[in-house]
């Protein structure tokens, strides 16, 4: 009789044996790309960005944030030209493998690239995340974070970073010109800001958005379809990043797409054989910025 029910529930153990296998052989694989990375790191960083390190004060918590700021090449050559900024959370992410400890998203080689092919370049302002990155990238207490402050995050971002970058720099300030930018629980945070201060950010890269951090009342937000319609929405994801991360994205993109948004503004892309880590972002941003720009 053991016997018999053995040769049962043999195929599907067998079955249940090869998918556990695969998965940690998929796993294993990407642990060891990315300990190439790891082992290999060095200054990847272009000539033209400057870290402020602790130089920029967040009055409410009354301390000082890093920022990480590109200038496209040339900048100080024309004092006359004025450039769209883009404001990334996550920001140590944006330029140096050595200071994301990690493979960087290569936005200023992506920037450099456009400037010598005589594209529209962009001032970037990667603004570094805190210890306490998940109570900054979350808009408002919950069980999740009791001590969420993204709210007031959000306004220290929209009001005096901006104001401080278009005072020593040179911005074309108006919305149509200004980017909000992250990824994961930051990319959740710029659809956020697009939503709460749309008199500030006309555009928005919004990658592997962690939209489960409060979903009900993120999706609630509305902005006015004329507030919309000047929107320009880079919404992506990795392929492996699994069903949830996947249809929170998709989310965010039929939303808009059902309020009107054009795909002449709006766009949504799979980042195919990827999963939820920095090359994701990196292919991300390749192919948004040439399209949010143009």
């Amino acid at each position: 009789m053991k016997k018999k029910v053995f040769l049962f529930l043999l195929p599907g153990l067998l079955i249940f044996g090869f998918i556990q296998a695969r998965k940690y052989y998929y796993r294993y694989q990407e642990e060891q790309r990315r300990a190439v990375y790891y082992e290999n790191l060095v200054d990847t960083s272009s000539p033209t960005v400057t870290v402020l390190r602790d130089s920029i004060l967040v009055p409410y918590r009354n301390e000082k944030k890093t920022v990480h700021i590109y200038v496209p090449p040339g900048y100080d050559k024309d004092t006359l030209a004025r450039y769209p900024v883009l404001y990334f959370m996550d920001g140590e992410s944006s330029f140096n493998d050595l200071e994301n400890m990690g493979p960087e998203w290569q936005i200023d080689e992506v920037i450099n690239e456009a400037s010598a092919n005589g594209k529209q370049t962009a001032i970037v302002v990667g603004i570094q995340d805190h210890d306490d990155r998940d109570a900054e990238y979350t808009p408002w207490i919950n069980e999740d974070n009791p001590k969420a402050h993204g709210a007031e995050y959000s306004k220290w971002v929209a009001n005096e970073l901006k104001s401080f970058i278009d005072t020593n720099y040179r911005t074309i300030t108006e919305p149509e010109a200004t980017s909000i930018g992250g990824i994961s629980r930051s990319g959740m945070m710029a659809y956020y800001m697009l939503m709460a201060y749309p008199d500030v950010f006309g555009m928005a890269f919004i990658q592997s958005p962690s939209m489960w951090v409060d979903d009900d009342r993120l999706m609630a937000m509305e902005i006015s379809d004329d507030e919309l319609a000047k929107k320009k929405v880079f919404v992506s994801v990795g392929q492996y990043e699994g069903n949830t991360m996947i249809s929170h994205a998709e989310g965010i993109y039929n939303k808009f797409k059902a309020q009107g948004l054009g795909e002449d503004r709006l766009r949504f892309e799979m980042i195919m054989g990827e999963s939820h880590w920095h090359i994701t972002w990196r292919k991300s941003f390749a192919l948004a910025y040439p399209w949010i720009m143009n």
